[in-house]
């Protein structure tokens, strides 16, 4: 058996140190259940949780009754989450050292191929947003891979019409290329 010493609270203890603590009791599983079915990663489960009950600790006086304090924190953690899921997009962790352990690559595909594969995948977006949709809606399937009888079956056009189209296409595309 385990003795747990319990100290006193403190002189400046009050009463909304007191619900507080009470708060956090009770209802700390279910905050927690919650962030998790709210897509918080479980290695942050934790540290929102925190900022939750430091919202609880600023906004005290905004809990009319004790009764009523599972949805007020329920919209809390819910608004933590989110914020939290929005901030997550945007932070990225950084592996120190994790590409020199890495053995070298055996295709040769350097770095820079790669930062030109991508500058060109870019460049092909940009390019697409800026077509017609009659033309970009006969282009990308091509671009997948679909032969042109299937992509006119498809749209429900003749074939000759996307071929039309894909020429179109690679005129803008020569003409963008030279400019």
């Amino acid at each position: 058996m385990v003795t747990i010493v319990v100290h006193p609270p403190p002189a400046n203890f009050s009463a909304s140190h007191a619900l507080l603590g009470r708060l956090y009791l009770e209802h700390r599983a279910f905050l927690r259940r919650l962030l998790l079915s709210q897509s918080v990663p479980p290695r942050d489960v934790e540290d929102v949780l925190q900022e939750v009950f430091i919202t609880v600790w600023r906004r005290l006086s905004c809990l009319v009754t004790p009764e009523q304090a599972r949805p007020w924190l329920a919209v809390i953690g819910l608004y933590h989450a989110r914020n939290h899921r929005k901030l997550a997009r945007c932070a990225r962790e950084v592996l120190a050292g994790f590409a020199e352990d890495l053995p070298e690559q055996e295709d040769g595909t350097s770095p820079e191929t790669v930062l030109h594969a991508m500058y060109g995948v870019f460049r092909l977006k940009r390019f697409l947003e800026k077509m017609r949709p009659r033309i970009r809606e006969a282009v990308i399937p091509y671009l997948e891979g679909w032969s042109v009888p299937e992509i006119a079956a498809t749209l429900g056009i003749k074939v000759k019409a996307v071929y039309s189209r894909l020429r179109l296409a690679r005129e803008r595309l020569e003409m963008l290329s030279f400019a």
